[in-house]
């Protein structure tokens, strides 16, 4: 019998298939709005805006000779001559 669907001449596996491969597609163009809406920066403002993130203070100069020193990069007597200058002692 013609257009019962169930025939030799009916297309039957591949009209299931082709309804399989049209969800694929939506799911994937679905996938893919959620992925630009997530990762474009414009959208940020929808979630919330983000705690403010204070800079770090700037380090105290000793500390930075101090560290310059315990890293080698700078030597012994230039750590005591940085020293003495930073704390406005006379050279010695």
């Amino acid at each position: 019998m013609i257009g019962d669907g169930m025939g030799p001449d009916s297309m039957f596996p591949f009209g299931i298939l082709g309804g399989l491969a049209w969800l694929l597609v939506l799911a994937g163009a679905a996938l893919l709005v959620v992925w630009a809406v997530r990762a474009f920066p414009g959208t940020r403002s929808m979630r919330g805006s983000p705690a403010p993130v204070e800079p770090a203070p700037p380090e105290p100069p000793l500390d930075t000779l101090a560290r310059r020193f315990a890293l080698g990069e700078i030597s012994a007597d230039e750590f005591e001559r940085g020293r003495a200058l930073l704390r406005k002692e006379p050279p010695g």
